[in-house]
């Protein structure tokens, strides 16, 4: 088997408070390495596969903004940052689509087709990269749209096969904030969206401008708000709560002050986004308290229990919220 070795230095204890966008201190990783998206792309990809075979850990891999919560264990194998350097999109005329790389700005994206006429404004205000998007379907809930309106072509990177795959998504492949790309990761890393063949309407610049206007100023405060707070965007998958209940969570919040809490500083925005945040001394146990709250009051209030649309990464690699809610709240 050929040896690949990696392009940079791997780094190893490392702090990934920085990681995510909380308030809250996070545990250190075993290793850490920042990939890329340059000439050396496929050899950091090889070797990762290989280093993680050798080494018999497990690997996680995470774009700029991803939403996601790291415990105070921090994570016990490799972390793999994703860096937003030479994001590329190529507009291709006769097919009228859009070639992008993976680790491409949506903002950017937003921007760049918009120049050209073609309607991806309901991705406005959407944080990260175009991969990241495409993995966990993300949208804005009131344009009813996400990725997956747009994807046509994905380019994946197989951590078994080392190989690069192309696939064509269909009907079954997206569901709300979710994608198979997500499920087959959950448990170990299989796959990493390199790229991706995108397409929208054509409408021309000027009426393109005017819907991402407008979706700016929407969302501008619930933005800024989220920003200021410390969080990484929503906590539970608003499309599955507006479909059961008609109701998004912030909207649930303003109309119920009994679901506002604060336990050591885990709480919900008090403006604007309502999202999910932490402060600097909060722990994983006030979180599970809070998550455990939710819950509970959602049930009363609602008869519903909502599904978490925010990755908790704990020493042992993702897990899902019973396990955190077991970890952290059963055994207080």
């Amino acid at each position: 088997m050929e040896n690949y070795k990696f392009s940079k230095k791997m780094e190893s204890n490392y702090s990934l408070s920085s990681k995510h966008l909380f308030k809250k201190k996070a545990g250190n990783s075993k290793y850490y390495y920042q990939l890329d998206f340059n000439e050396n792309l496929e050899n950091d990809l090889k070797a990762i596969a290989r280093f993680a075979k050798k080494e018999n850990i497990l690997f996680k891999i995470f774009g700029m903004h991803s939403n996601i919560y790291i415990t105070d264990n921090g994570f016990d194998g490799l972390f793999v940052d994703i860096s937003p350097k030479n994001g590329k999109i190529e507009f291709d005329k006769d097919s009228e689509t859009f070639k992008v790389t993976g680790n491409l700005l949506t903002s950017r994206l937003v921007n760049f087709t918009m120049e050209k006429g073609y309607d991806f404004a309901a991705l406005t205000g959407i944080p990260g990269m175009v991969g990241s998007g495409i993995v966990g379907n993300a949208g804005w809930t009131p344009t009813k749209k996400s990725f997956s309106n747009f994807v046509k072509k994905i380019i994946l990177f197989d951590f078994e096969s080392e190989k690069e795959i192309e696939v064509i998504p269909d009907e079954n492949f997206f569901s709300a904030r979710n994608s198979k790309i997500k499920e087959f990761n959950k448990n170990r890393t299989v796959y990493i969206v390199i790229g991706a063949v995108l397409k929208a309407e054509y409408i021309g610049k000027e009426n393109v401008k005017v819907k991402v206007d407008e979706q700016i100023k929407k969302r501008r405060k619930s933005l800024q708000a989220g920003y200021k707070d410390g969080c990484a965007g929503s906590i539970w998958a608003n499309p599955i709560l507006k479909t059961e209940t008609g109701k998004t969570f912030p909207e649930m919040l303003k109309e119920n002050e009994s679901l506002k809490a604060n336990f050591n500083g885990a709480r919900y925005g008090d403006e604007g986004s309502m999202f999910f945040t932490t402060g600097e001394e909060t722990t994983d146990k006030d979180v599970a308290k809070l998550f455990v709250f939710t819950l509970e009051k959602l049930r009363d209030l609602y008869h519903v229990k909502p599904k978490m649309e925010l990755l908790i990464l704990d020493y042992d690699g993702e897990i899902d919220l019973d396990t955190f809610i077991q970890r952290n709240y059963n055994n207080i």
